[in-house]
């Protein structure tokens, strides 16, 4: 899922977004906890002027079938300036005490990505979206 807002006078496209991403490298369960280190990349030619990563669980509608959840977690730890072909590693604490893990798909992970490309302005905001997985 890709939302891009932009009308900037250097050319932004699409493609230059899909280059930006969100990786998992390492998940750890401990009792009432997962936590999730993560890799987030510019791959394209623009620099990440700032951005927010979120974590969440979808919710199981049924086996075939999810939905997402607005209660996700910010990951801390956020870089400004992420330069073209930078990479940064975050880490990210997923509390599971007191909440319903019966209908939460804990072992699919998704982020949300919001952020602006070479300059902080609504016409170079963008966000993405997707499964956390490793690759």
């Amino acid at each position: 899922m890709v939302f891009l807002l932009t009308g900037c006078t250097q050319e932004i496209k699409l493609n230059d977004i899909e280059k930006i991403k969100v990786e998992l490298v390492k998940k750890e369960k401990r009792p009432d906890i997962i936590i999730y280190t993560i890799k987030l990349i510019n791959g394209s030619d623009f620099v990440l002027k700032q951005n927010n990563v979120y974590v969440s669980f979808p919710i199981e509608i049924n086996q075939n079938a999810h939905k997402g959840n607005e209660y996700k977690v910010e990951v801390k730890g956020n870089k400004l300036d992420i330069q073209p072909g930078e990479e940064y590693t975050m880490h990210v604490i997923m509390p599971l005490e007191g909440i319903d893990k019966s209908v939460l798909a804990l072992d699919t992970p998704n982020y949300e990505l919001k952020g602006y490309l070479e300059k902080v302005d609504n016409k170079h905001l963008f966000s993405v979206g997707g499964a956390l997985v490793n690759k």
